[in-house]
């Protein structure tokens, strides 16, 4: 009997995908590569901070840097039978992690990422490739899985990518990996913004150095079923829950607001790329890690904006009423009731990139910001 990796539940002999949660099953003569034993006796440190870095990145999975919608789509029984179609499966595994490999500069790091990337490609169509191929040369975007995405929506994708990297050409080479990932309206996130992924191990008895792969993910329950991405994006546009004149397109722009202000966020820890970690590296990758989670950066960077709307006005909002002005999703709280403070950077940035001058204040203000400590 096979057993779901993703939640335990029993597989048949021949099944492709876990009838309860949509997870995409290996074959049973070929598994994920995993962390050796010789990293587990490496040291107690190696496995406290692997066990640190675990915690914080399921954390910021499960929290931050996820686009969701207004959640009514989960009662929609037609969506939900649509849900469990194998056609809204991706083949593409983003979360492959190889062990036991030799490692020395970031050229090796990125030629790996590379290999894991290309050995999924097999059965793409020419179209697509092609795309994905102009976002890794014009965006020096590492890899790019998009494989079953729908043509004529990914032409359309790329003119986002064209408008952010001409407004910011300095961001490349730190995003890793645009991939598509399965997903289910359990978790009903459109799009996911993952900054740090434990991607590979060296062949060296404590480990190091590390490969992290730095993602955007694209959840295939939307973006292979585009009446539900279009049903999820006009609601919360008409709740006031994203900004005015989203479209299925700009998610993604919402994503690549919270990688600018990752990258900010870096610059101010003078952390200049966490593609290759040595061990000496660890203290500081998990600071970054910790501080994207409690959001302590992009507070300052909102507090900032404030600070310099109050002195242009007489008359000021309070802080959070300042914030919502930009959507109803400025303003997300995580699992504890703690707002979400990147949230509010994400759609800033998402809000200029859909309406420009017309953008909300607080928008303009918060992104003026952003662009300051890119700069910087």
């Amino acid at each position: 009997m096979r057993f779901c990796s993703q939640c335990g539940d029993p597989i048949e002999a021949n099944e492709k995908y876990c009838n309860k949660c949509g997870h995409r099953l290996m074959p049973e003569n070929k598994k994920t590569p995993l962390i050796p034993k010789k990293i587990i006796i490496g040291g107690i440190s190696i496995i406290i901070i692997a066990l640190i870095l675990s915690f914080f990145l399921v954390t910021i999975l499960n929290q931050n840097s996820l686009y969701i919608d207004t959640n009514n789509y989960k009662n929609d029984s037609e969506l939900s039978s649509q849900n469990n179609s194998k056609k809204n499966h991706t083949a593409i595994i983003y979360d492959n992690v190889y062990s036991g490999v030799a490692l020395e500069t970031e050229e090796d790091a990125k030629n790996l990422i590379i290999e894991d990337s290309i050995s999924q490609k097999s059965s793409c169509p020419k179209e697509i490739e092609a795309i994905e191929e102009e976002w890794i040369q014009n965006y020096n975007i590492t890899a790019v899985n998009l494989c079953e995405l729908d043509v004529s929506f990914a032409q359309e994708l790329t003119n986002v990518l064209e408008i952010i990297y001409q407004e910011y050409p300095s961001i490349s080479d730190i995003l890793t990996n645009i991939t598509l990932v399965n997903g289910n309206l359990e978790n009903n996130y459109i799009a996911a913004f993952m900054p740090v992924f434990n991607f590979a191990y060296s062949d060296q008895e404590d480990g190091f150095p590390w490969v992290i792969k730095t993602q955007i993910l694209l959840n295939t329950t939307y973006f292979f079923n585009l009446e539900r991405l279009s049903s999820a994006i006009n609601q919360s546009v008409n709740t006031g829950h994203f900004p005015p004149n989203a479209t299925i397109y700009s998610p993604v722009a919402h994503e690549f607001g919270h990688y600018l202000s990752f990258l900010a966020m870096m610059k101010n820890y003078n952390m200049s790329s966490i593609l290759l970690i040595e061990n000496n590296e660890t203290n500081l990758l998990y600071k970054i890690i910790k501080d994207f989670n409690d959001g302590a950066f992009s507070l300052e960077m909102i507090e900032e904006a404030y600070n310099n709307y109050q002195k242009s006005t007489t008359s000021p909002l309070p802080f959070d009423e300042w914030r919502g002005t930009i959507s109803d999703y400025a303003l997300a709280k995580d699992n504890y009731g703690k707002y979400i403070y990147d949230e509010t950077i994400a759609e800033a940035f998402h809000d200029v990139y859909l309406n420009k001058d017309a953008a909300a204040e607080a928008s303009k203000y918060i992104v003026e910001v952003l662009q300051e400590k890119l700069e910087s």
